[in-house]
């Protein structure tokens, strides 16, 4: 925020700023925790491998980005719950028909 934004703008741009400030510190936060997650992956895959007993299987690091990972896991959670709503429809809608020819062949 500039001096003359401060003094002689809106006041309410102040509140922007802030929460602006907040998003960007909250996304820098993110950015750094996840980067230790791939540093902690990366020694858990080098050094933690070291010390190992036999029979437990090696660590590996990430083949892919894990965020990558997560939003295919959330897409596919996603399909799936789709998929259920529309067996779900279908199922109402049979339900629905059958009971039409039901009333049509009583009457």
């Amino acid at each position: 925020m500039t001096y003359n934004e401060y003094w002689y703008g809106d006041p309410l741009m102040v509140r922007d700023y802030y929460r602006a400030f907040r998003i960007r510190r909250k996304q820098e936060d993110e950015r750094m925790w996840l980067q230790g997650l791939y540093v902690l992956q990366a020694l858990q895959a080098t050094v933690g491998n070291l010390f190992l007993s036999d029979g437990e299987e090696p660590n590996r690091y990430p083949e892919e980005p894990i965020l990558q990972e997560k939003d295919r896991e959330k897409e596919e959670e996603r399909r799936a719950k789709e998929e259920e709503r529309e067996q779900l429809r279908l199922i109402a809608y049979l339900n629905q028909v059958m009971e039409a020819r039901k009333g049509q062949q009583e009457g």
